[in-house]
């Protein structure tokens, strides 16, 4: 889980001038180390999001002065962040890159007689390549009877201090999170073959169980002109986990005999028959074992991957559909023996190659 924001308020504010005189007042950073000693991540650059980048907000030019004043630091937020991180703050550059998102700095103030309250609002953003990882917000005041901007210079620079250290120490709590963070949303997708059905009505496919005529258990179509009809499929299931974006699928493919569906006439209960209803079996199993290596190998999308996978099981089922009804075409439902020959000998072959029956 993310850090929550954290927020420092003090009592808030909410005068804020609008119409800046043309003069512009800097406000330098004092050269002093901050206390924030970095062990889990490093500043690789700054960044300024915000609309107006040109000042950081308005003081008043003196103590009776209804004048205001812009206010901004030398090159710029960004700049004389950067600037001042590079002198005062103890780093690695060989840890984690962050960059440092300035999503609001300002500086408001709110007069009354001699004093004047000034204040500070600040947000800062951590990101890394793959976009935000957390950002802290915060607020400080502070009363002055003369000029403030020595001491609001001291609450940006504070402030700042207090973010970086704050968002270290999350960080060295939570690396496997970061880590994630830093790779961006990910998906990976793992496929099992199962060899054992829990519905004891279903028969997993497997080279040491083939059927056997009193596994054929369901009432004959009597439509039907066929001698028996095995009814097989792929039953394909997915287990999903995400964890810090990092998405886990799990597929499990279990090629099934249905015993309650498939039947046999009792006139057709020999051998021939069987041999011939193991092959569509057998096909089954081919098509399962295609769909696995075909899930190993693609390529899934983070937003995408279910569609895809779906996709994937629909092209291999129509793949399975024609080849069972091209088998019983060709062999006219096992009847014409060269052709019942020809096909076993194609699918001994074609399983042979499947590397989930090895």
């Amino acid at each position: 889980m993310l850090p929550r924001q954290l927020y420092f308020f003090l009592p808030l504010f909410f005068v804020f001038q609008t119409g800046y005189s043309q003069e512009t007042k800097i406000i330098k950073f004092k050269q002093q180390p901050l206390k924030a000693r970095l062990q889990n991540y490093y500043i690789a650059g700054i960044k300024d999001d915000r609309s107006d980048t040109a000042t950081i907000g308005s003081v008043r030019a003196g103590i009776f002065s209804k004048k205001y004043v812009s206010l901004n630091l030398p090159g710029g937020a960004a700049t004389a962040f950067g600037n001042f991180l590079k002198a005062n703050l103890t780093q690695d550059d060989h840890t984690i890159p962050i960059i440092l998102h300035i999503a609001q700095l300002e500086v408001a103030e709110k007069a009354g007689g001699l004093k004047a309250e000034s204040e500070v609002r600040m947000n800062i953003g951590f990101y890394n390549a793959a976009g935000k990882i957390v950002e802290y917000k915060g607020s400080n005041t502070v009363q002055a009877t003369m000029d403030a901007t020595r001491y609001i210079e001291e609450l940006i620079r504070r402030g700042l201090d207090d973010m970086l250290q704050q968002f270290d120490t999350w960080a060295g709590g939570n690396q496997q999170q970061l880590k994630a963070a830093l790779k961006g949303p990910s998906v990976e997708v793992e496929v099992q073959i199962l060899s054992d059905a829990a519905d004891t009505e279903r028969i997993a496919w497997t080279r040491a169980r083939p059927l056997i005529l009193d596994d054929f258990r369901g009432r004959p179509d009597e439509l039907s002109r066929a001698a028996a009809a095995t009814n097989s499929g792929l039953d394909v299931r997915t287990s999903v986990q995400t964890q810090y974006n990092q998405t886990r699928v799990v597929v499990t493919i279990l090629p099934f005999f249905d015993k309650t569906r498939s039947w046999c006439r009792t006139g057709s209960r020999n051998a021939r028959t069987l041999q011939h209803e193991q092959q569509h079996f057998n096909i089954t199993a081919i098509k399962g074992c295609e769909l696995a290596d075909t899930i190993r190998h693609f390529t899934f999308s983070v937003q995408n991957y279910m569609k895809q996978l779906e996709q994937l099981y629909k092209q291999k089922d129509k793949e399975a559909h024609a080849q069972q009804e091209l088998y019983d075409g060709e062999t006219d439902h096992g009847q014409i023996v060269a052709a019942q020959t020809r096909w076993e000998e194609v699918i001994r072959t074609a399983m042979s190659k499947q590397e989930c029956y090895k």
